[in-house]
C-alpha cells in the first residue's frame, strides 16, 4: 500500500432530516477547486451520517428526505477529477434513523437504559447506540458497504463510533452464554463488548477486502484515547485497520496534552502502521458552526503532526446547502502549503529517542492516577527537550540509555528480570513512588533498586529536604510534596539524596494550622530519594504531582536525577521550556524539528493558541554518530555554520517562527 497522503480533510455532514434544501447550492467544480487550492490531497467524504441519513441512492437505508440527487457520488467524481484521493465516511453505532426504525438493534446498558439515552434526553453528543453484536444490524451495515463499493471509486472506508457501552441486549446475552461469560458480571460484559467489536471489525474488513483488495480501512473506536495505557487486547483492536488515526481536537475535550501523549506511544510501538493525526477547524469541537480556530493554533497542531512523523487531517463540517466556507479553506490552504513545502524532510522518517518511559499498569493504577502520572512525565521531558518513547513491558529495553518508570508501574516477575538484565548490561533506571513494587504491592521486585518497602507515608502533604547533590541548581529548602508517597528504607550501599521532613500533623477537622497544609516540623531519617550505581528511586509520585500542581522544583529534581544517570543526553540547548523538540531520522539524514507555540487557558474550558512568539539565535547541541557534511534549515535550505566534537554537532538557529526544521545531511 502506498504511503498515506499528508494533507487530508475529514468532512462531517451530520444533518437533521428536518433541514430542507440539502445540497441546493452544491457545485462540483467549485467544491473540488476549493479543496485543490487549499492543497488538499485526500478527503473523507460522508456516505452516511449520525442521523442515519444516506447521501447517495441507497436500496437499504434512508436517503436524506430533502436531498434530490446523488451528493456523495458528485463529490467523489469532482474530487477524482482533481486528483484528490477519496475515503468514504460511514457511521456505525450512532444512526438515529435505524435506531428509530429498529429498536431491537439498540444496545441495552447494565442500568436498563435502551440505546444509552433516556427518551427525552438531549444535549451535545447524545445519540442512541446500536449494537455491533446484532447480526441483523451487521448485515444492514454490510449491505450498505457493498452499495458503495459497487458504485463509487473510493480508496478506503472511515468507520466511526465503533464502540459498545457495556451492552446486555438479547444478542449480547446470547453471545455471553456461548462464550461462558456472566451477563451479571460487569467485567464479563465489557469482555463481551471487546470480543464482539473484534468480531464486527473482522467481518467488515474481510467483506471489503474480498471485494476490493488494498482498500484502506480505519475503525474509530475510542482506542486512540487509551491505547497507550493498556497492553491487553490492543493488537486485536488494531489488526483489522490498515493504519491508525489519532483524533485529537485540542480545543475540544482532548486538550493540548493529549496528542503528544498518544502519538509518542504509537511512534515507538505501532510500526509498521502509518499514523494520521486529526484536528479540526472549529473553535471548540465537532459541529461548532460559525467558528474558526486561530491560524497559529492550526499551524501548531499540523506542525506537531509532521514533527511526530504523522500525516495531517483537518476536520470540517459542510453547511447543509452544500457549500464549503471559503474562509476555512483559505486558512487550511495557507497551513497546508507549509506542510507541502516540508514533506520531503518528513517522508519515511523514524523518531530518534534514547529515553524509554514504561507506561503504568492499567489493572493496578486508578485510571486518573495513571493518566496524570504519564502526562506529568511527558510534560517534564518535553519541557526539558529530551526526546523519549512511551514503551511497554515487551519493548526491547536495550534500545534506550535510560528507562523511566513513572509512579505506578508495578512489575511482573518477567519484567523485573528484564530490568535486572538491562541494569547488568549498563542500563540506567529512574523509578518513582510505587514503580518497582511487585504486583501485590508488598515489596520491591528486585534488590537492584536499592530500597525496601515499608508502607504508605504517614503524612500527606509531606516535605523533602535535598542533600548536597542537588544544591548546585536547587535552593536549600524543605519542599512540599502534595500527593501521598510511600515509606522506604535504603539498602546497604545505597546513597540517600533526599530525606523526608514530616509536618507537625495531618490536617483534619480537629487538627489544623493556617489555611493549607501544616508546616514542616521534623527531619527524619526516612529516605525520599535513593541512588545506587545505575538506579535512582524517588518515593513520591512526582510526575502525578507535577501534572496536578506544576511545581517547578519537581522538574528540577528529575533533571538532576537524569543528569546523574544520563550525563550525555541526545540534545542540549538554551531553548525555553515552552519550545518543543523532536529528532527524526530519514534514510540519509537526521531532521530536528523545533516548535514554539504557547497554549494559554484564556477561557474556562479550552486552551487557546493565538500568537506566534519568535525565538532568535538559540544554541543547540545534538549528538550524532558522525560529523555531518552539511547542516541547514528547511525548507529554506539556508546553510548553518556548525562545529563537531565529542560526538556533538553544535550550531545556532538564527530564528524559530513557530516551526523550524534543521537538517543534518
Amino acid at each position: 500500500m502506498k504511503e498515506l497522503p499528508y494533507r487530508q480533510i475529514h468532512l462531517d455532514f451530520h444533518t437533521s432530516p428536518l433541514i430542507e434544501g440539502i445540497g441546493a447550492d452544491f457545485d462540483p467544480q467549485s467544491f473540488a477547486r476549493t479543496l485543490k487550492e487549499a492543497h488538499v490531497n485526500s478527503i473523507n467524504l460522508f456516505a452516511k451520517c449520525h442521523h442515519g441519513m444516506c447521501y447517495y441512492p441507497t436500496r437499504l437505508g434512508t436517503v436524506h428526505p430533502h436531498l434530490a440527487f446523488d451528493l456523495f457520488g458528485e463529490m467523489v467524481n469532482a474530487c477524482r477529477s482533481e486528483g484528490i484521493d477519496v475515503v468514504a465516511y460511514f457511521t456505525t453505532g450512532w444512526e438515529e434513523d435505524a435506531a428509530e426504525k429498529h429498536p431491537e438493534w439498540l444496545q441495552l446498558d447494565r442500568s436498563g437504559v435502551l440505546g444509552g439515552k433516556t427518551p427525552f434526553e438531549s444535549g451535545y453528543y447524545k445519540w442512541r447506540h446500536l449494537c455491533h453484536n446484532n447480526d441483523a444490524y451487521i448485515q444492514y451495515v454490510l449491505g450498505q458497504i457493498e452499495e458503495i463499493l459497487e458504485n463509487y471509486d473510493v480508496s478506503g472506508f472511515w468507520f466511526d463510533i465503533v464502540f459498545q457501552i457495556g451492552c446486555v441486549c438479547a444478542s449480547c446475552r446470547r453471545s455471553m452464554k456461548e462464550r461462558g461469560l456472566d451477563p451479571a458480571n460487569e467485567e464479563d460484559v465489557f469482555k463481551n463488548d471487546f470480543l464482539s467489536l473484534n468480531r464486527f471489525r473482522e467481518k467488515v474488513t474481510r467483506f471489503i477486502h474480498e471485494r476490493k483488495p488494498g482498500v484502506r480501512i480505519y475503525y474509530n473506536t475510542g482506542y486512540h484515547a487509551d491505547i497507550a495505557w493498556s497492553e491487553y487486547g490492543i493488537e486485536e483492536k488494531i489488526k483489522h485497520n490498515t493504519h491508525i488515526e489519532i483524533e485529537s481536537l485540542p480545543s475540544g475535550r482532548w486538550g493540548y496534552g493529549h496528542f503528544p501523549l498518544v502519538v509518542n506511544f504509537h511512534n515507538a510501538n505501532r510500526r509498521p502502521y502509518e499514523l494520521v493525526g486529526m484536528t479540526g477547524k472549529f473553535h471548540k469541537s465537532w459541529g461548532d458552526f460559525g467558528t474558526l480556530k486561530n491560524r497559529a493554533a492550526l499551524e501548531f497542531e499540523c506542525f506537531r503532526m509532521i514533527a511526530s512523523g504523522v500525516k495531517c487531517c483537518v476536520g470540517d463540517q459542510m453547511h447543509p446547502s452544500g457549500q464549503l466556507d471559503p474562509a476555512v479553506y483559505r486558512m487550511i490552504g495557507e497551513v497546508y502549503q507549509n506542510i507541502k513545502d516540508r514533506e520531503p524532510w518528513c517522508v519515511q522518517s523514524r523518531k530518534v529517542a534514547e529515553i524509554g518511559v514504561i507506561t503504568a499498569n492499567r489493572e493496578l493504577a486508578h485510571r486518573f492516577e495513571m493518566n496524570a502520572s504519564d502526562e506529568g512525565v511527558m510534560r517534564m521531558l518535553m519541557e526539558l527537550h529530551q526526546p523519549f518513547d512511551f514503551i511497554h513491558s515487551r519493548t526491547d529495553l536495550n534500545a534506550y540509555k535510560l528507562i523511566i518508570l513513572p509512579d505506578f508501574v508495578c512489575l511482573t516477575d518477567e519484567l523485573a528480570r528484564k530490568l535486572e538484565q538491562y541494569l547488568a548490561r549498563g542500563g540506567k533506571l529512574l523509578l518513582t513512588h510505587r514503580s518497582g513494587l511487585n504486583l501485590e504491592q508488598s515489596a520491591f521486585a528486585s534488590p537492584a533498586f536499592g530500597v525496601r518497602y515499608l508502607g504508605p507515608s504517614r503524612h500527606a502533604p509531606e516535605y523533602v529536604r535535598l542533600k548536597d547533590g542537588f544544591r548546585k541548581t536547587i535552593e536549600p529548602m524543605d519542599y512540599c510534596f502534595y500527593e501521598e508517597g510511600i515509606q522506604v528504607e535504603a539498602l546497604p550501599g545505597a546513597q540517600i539524596l533526599g530525606e523526608i521532613v514530616e509536618p507537625y500533623f495531618n490536617r483534619a477537622y480537629d487538627r489544623f494550622s493556617s489555611h493549607c497544609q501544616t508546616p514542616p516540623a521534623k527531619l527524619t531519617n526516612i529516605p525520599a530519594i535513593v541512588k545506587t550505581a545505575n538506579v535512582i528511586y524517588i518515593s513520591k509520585p512526582i510526575f502525578k504531582d507535577y501534572k496536578l500542581n506544576g511545581v517547578k522544583v519537581y522538574r528540577d529534581i528529575v533533571k538532576n536525577c537524569m543528569d546523574m544517570l544520563y550525563p550525555e543526553p541526545l540534545l542540549v540547548s538554551d531553548l525555553p521550556t515552552t519550545a518543543e523538540v523532536t529528532v527524526r531520522r530519514q534514510p540519509d539524514r537526521h531532521v530536528l524539528h523545533l516548535l514554539h507555540y504557547v497554549p494559554q487557558k484564556r477561557s474556562q474550558e479550552i486552551e487557546i493558541v493565538e500568537d506566534v512568539i519568535p525565538l532568535y539565535n538559540r544554541t543547540v547541541r545534538l549528538r550524532l554518530p558522525e560529523k555531518p557534511s552539511r547542516v541547514y534549515v528547511a525548507p529554506e535550505r539556508k546553510e548553518l555554520h556548525f562545529t563537531y566534537g565529542e560526538g556533538y554537532v553544535q550550531f545556532v538557529v538564527p530564528e524559530i517562527v513557530g516551526h523550524q526544521m534543521v537538517v543534518f545531511e
